[in-house]
């Protein structure tokens, strides 16, 4: 074989599986950081809801400590990129599951004292692939949390708002 030819050809052979290989290592290094993000996202609808099951009814810190955010910082997630508390819907359940329609009040049978769950749902959380060329955003299910109702911020004896 003469040598002068063959020259290009190890140029293109390793364009061709290197283009392969790193299409590859990109691929696995995504998956991981979706499988982080899913995770992070079912740990951040639990986290909320036991938040919201022993602090105040409707306390804006529950859903900023739930995006593992400071109680006094309104922004963006400092973990994940792009989860904001308005992805996050925080609802109260009857002993029936229904929705309880005014969860703050405190006088009739249909407010608080009717409250024995609450739910947290974290919802429309669109994912972006950093993987080139394929640079798709999915839009990840629905993460939902729903544990049973504890002082719901309420000392128990004097019945006082306790801070969260």
């Amino acid at each position: 074989m003469n040598r002068k030819r063959m020259r290009g050809t190890y140029v293109v052979e390793f364009a061709i599986i290197g283009m392969l290989v790193f299409t590859l290592l990109f691929a696995v290094l995504e998956m991981g950081r979706l499988y982080f993000t899913i995770n992070a996202l079912d740990e951040a609808a639990r986290r909320g809801a036991r938040l919201a099951a022993v602090c105040n009814i409707s306390d804006p810190v529950i859903l900023r400590r739930a995006i593992f955010n400071a109680a006094g910082d309104a922004g963006t997630s400092q973990l994940i990129t792009d989860l904001t508390t308005s992805n996050l819907v925080l609802t109260y359940l009857d002993a029936n599951g229904a929705l309880v329609a005014n969860p703050g009040d405190t006088s009739g049978v249909t407010g608080f004292r009717a409250i024995r769950y609450v739910q947290l749902s974290l919802q429309n959380f669109v994912f972006n692939l950093f993987i080139p060329g394929f640079g798709v955003p999915i839009t990840l299910p629905t993460f939902r949390a729903t544990l049973p109702r504890e002082s719901l911020g309420r000392h128990s004896d004097s019945g006082e708002i306790t801070p969260c």
